[in-house]
């Protein structure tokens, strides 16, 4: 892995700790408020994207996506077919999600999330 990506990948999981992201019941929560705060889908996916990356105001775009663990990956799937179902009933549930959402690695723990694959572009 190159210096910027791990520097990068471990600034993401300081700020992952810092917000005590690690405890699965606290992630669930922070993900839950991010539902019941929004109502467009893109305002949904801007703010995960937040609660993960510390400096998404400064990022243009990135290459790659955080990945995360089966069961983090069903949660916010799950929760987005719900909002959707609620706030914008023609379209595909949890469409918006699996096209520009997080992408699951089986690999990791179930809850877990890791930066090794995401390359921002300031």
């Amino acid at each position: 892995m190159s210096d910027e990506r791990h520097t990068f990948a471990a600034k993401c999981r300081e700020h992952w700790e810092r917000l005590k992201l690690s405890s699965p019941e606290t992630l669930k929560q922070r993900i839950l408020e991010v539902f019941t705060h929004n109502t467009n889908q893109q305002q949904v996916i801007v703010d995960l994207y937040k609660l993960v990356l510390p400096d998404w105001d400064q990022i243009q775009s990135l290459k790659g996506h955080p990945e995360v663990g089966m069961e983090l990956a069903l949660f916010i799937c799950r929760k987005f077919q719900d909002f959707d179902r609620q706030h914008h009933p023609n379209c595909m549930p949890g469409g918006a999600w699996l096209n520009w959402g997080f992408s699951v690695n089986r690999d990791l723990h179930p809850w877990a999330i890791s930066f090794e694959n995401c390359i921002p572009i300031y």
